[in-house]
């Protein structure tokens, strides 16, 4: 889900798993302005993109349910890849 903000107030947070942060790059991407900055919250269970956006990128990063479904539930030993090396993660929890 994307949403332009200039303030915290009314910005719904969802979850529920099966997140492709890929897609939701690429809609923020596609917003004219173009953002300055993508502000990510996620648990990191997810695909990022392969090449780092043409502006910054804060993850704020939760922490992972240990023993909870991966992202890809069928594999028992999936290990979600870390945020990108071009983003700036911010641990959370």
């Amino acid at each position: 889900m994307v949403h332009p903000l200039c303030r915290a107030e009314g910005i719904p947070l969802l979850g529920g798993g099966g997140t492709d942060l890929r897609a939701g790059f690429a809609k923020a991407l596609r917003a004219r302005p173009r953002p300055d900055v993508v502000v990510i919250l996620t648990d990191g269970h997810t695909p990022w993109p392969d090449t780092r956006p043409p502006c910054r990128t804060v993850v704020g990063l939760f922490a992972r349910q240990q023993g909870g479904p991966s992202w890809d539930e069928n594999d028992p030993d999936y290990v979600p890849d870390s945020p990108p090396a071009w983003a700036r993660v911010v641990d959370i929890g």
